[in-house]
């Protein structure tokens, strides 16, 4: 690998977030150091497992292992923007798997395009087989390239935390799909690269699986907007 393009990474830090992840998350951690440019951190952030998830996270020796001492998605999240030192901040779910070059196509848009405060990629569903699901593979997510904002998918500038703020730790569920909301109200720039980068597995722990307390949590979210006003998750 050219020096040069392990430099184009060197500022970007990549937040796990992990609870009872230990069957998943050595793929993840392995899918992040594969990178054809890697980044200079990596934060795992740890909701009290109690299934080896720790032991995992600590066996990587470039990976900075964080406890969570207050549980929740959004708080998980901002915890490991507390630790990220990179001009550019990722996130990986731990039961998520990037593609090689994930990193070095986003990274190399958003130099090329400094009003670009964060971009996303397309992503593909997968089912692993190799663990119980009652998912069926012949689902049509499965062949079906996908375009909605997941925080896997996302590659953003320090900057737009900044202008568009944390995660809602008031929901439990629905705060990544509250904070890509609230930054298209706000007019951030953004871009979706047209590549699958990302593959997402189709599990039946899958937290988007709560489907009932998803939709709860994105009403009170439009309840609470001005009159008139509508965003889409």
């Amino acid at each position: 690998m050219e020096e040069s393009q392990l430099h184009r990474c060197s500022d970007v830090s990549v937040i796990v977030v992990v609870r009872n992840g230990a069957r998943f998350l050595a793929q993840a951690l392995d899918s992040i150091f594969r990178q054809t440019c890697p980044p200079a951190q990596v934060i795992v952030v740890d909701g009290q497992s109690d299934d080896g998830t720790d032991c995992i996270a600590r066996s990587w020796p470039d990976v900075l292992y964080v406890e969570q001492e207050m549980l929740g998605l959004a708080r998980a999240r901002n915890l490991g923007l507390q630790h990220a030192h990179g001009e550019f901040i990722a996130f990986l779910d731990h039961d998520d798997l990037w593609m090689p070059d994930k990193l070095c196509i986003q990274i190399g848009f958003m130099r090329g395009h400094p009003e670009i405060a964060y971009t996303t990629t397309c992503f593909e569903w997968f089912v692993d087989l190799e663990h119980k699901t009652t998912i069926d593979p012949q689902d049509h997510r499965l062949s079906t390239p996908q375009t909605a904002p997941t925080p896997s998918a996302l590659v953003a500038r320090r900057t737009a935390f900044a202008q568009n703020g944390l995660f809602d730790q008031e929901l439990t569920i629905a705060c990544d799909s509250e904070w890509f909301a609230r930054a298209r109200r706000r007019g951030i720039a953004n871009k979706t690269i047209p590549h699958i980068l990302l593959r997402k597995r189709l599990h039946d722990a899958n937290l988007s699986a709560h489907a009932a307390r998803y939709r709860s949590e994105w009403l009170r979210v439009l309840h609470a907007l001005p009159k008139g006003e509508a965003m889409q998750p």
